[in-house]
């Protein structure tokens, strides 16, 4: 697991791969949304009780999507919805078939917004390109690149238009590689995105994964795949 910084130091395990936290601009403060200073230890562990509740009801969801899903165009939609509300502001599923295709959910959706952020091509976007190309997770506590995440077609990047705090995105890992992306993004529902969240996204592309394989192998046509991806 690689921890990569900037303006400061954080000390972590060095490793050539496994998931990366992007850490910019110097320590992540506890602004609104985030986890105050001064509390006390009973205020921890309900807040890890109720983010894992939160997490595994997530990840349960997202199992139903992909087990009942009978169609890729299904599978998108419910993957977006079974992750966005109480896991994320936003959340974008991105298959790279050919030509790629988007679902969009948010917790709060905008009609008008939803339907411009469908239209935004995943290879435009460098995080979520970085962590399909590696085939590996990736989470950025904070927003360093306000294009991270791509334009929108009036010029406008996503990363401010949907306020994004934290984005985390999990490759959607197929037999031979990767098929797409899972990227969720936090503007204001709980805490900044961080290693638990990563892991649970990276388990949710894995289902995600094997359900496209089942798709793939019925009479239907499946996604593509990623230039350069590699498993690894």
């Amino acid at each position: 697991m690689k921890i990569q910084t900037r303006g400061w130091f954080q000390q972590g395990p060095a490793a050539s791969d496994g998931p990366v936290m992007r850490i910019t601009g110097g320590p992540v403060t506890n602004d609104p949304g985030g986890w105050a200073a001064g509390r006390v230890p009973g205020d921890d562990l309900l807040r890890l009780a109720a983010a894992w509740t939160i997490g595994l009801d997530t990840m349960a969801r997202a199992a139903v999507a992909a087990v009942s899903a009978v169609a890729e165009t299904q599978l998108r939609s419910m993957m977006a919805e079974a992750l966005s509300g109480k896991f994320a502001d936003w959340v974008f599923v991105d298959f790279l078939s050919s030509p790629p295709r988007r679902a969009v959910s948010a917790r709060e959706p905008d009609p008008a917004l939803v339907a411009a952020l469908g239209e935004v091509a995943a290879r435009s976007c460098p995080v979520i390109s970085s962590a399909v190309s590696r085939c590996t997770p990736e989470v950025r506590a904070s927003i360093d690149d306000e294009w991270m995440l791509g334009g929108l077609a009036d010029g406008r990047p996503v990363a401010s238009v949907i306020g994004a705090r934290s984005v985390a995105v999990g490759p959607i890992l197929a037999a031979d590689g990767a098929c797409g992306a899972i990227t969720v993004v936090r503007s204001r529902v709980g805490p900044r995105l961080g290693f638990r969240e990563l892991g649970i996204l990276s388990q949710i592309g894995r289902l995600a994964g094997v359900a496209a394989e089942r798709l793939r192998a019925e009479p239907r046509s499946g996604p593509g795949r990623f230039p350069g991806a590699h498993n690894g």
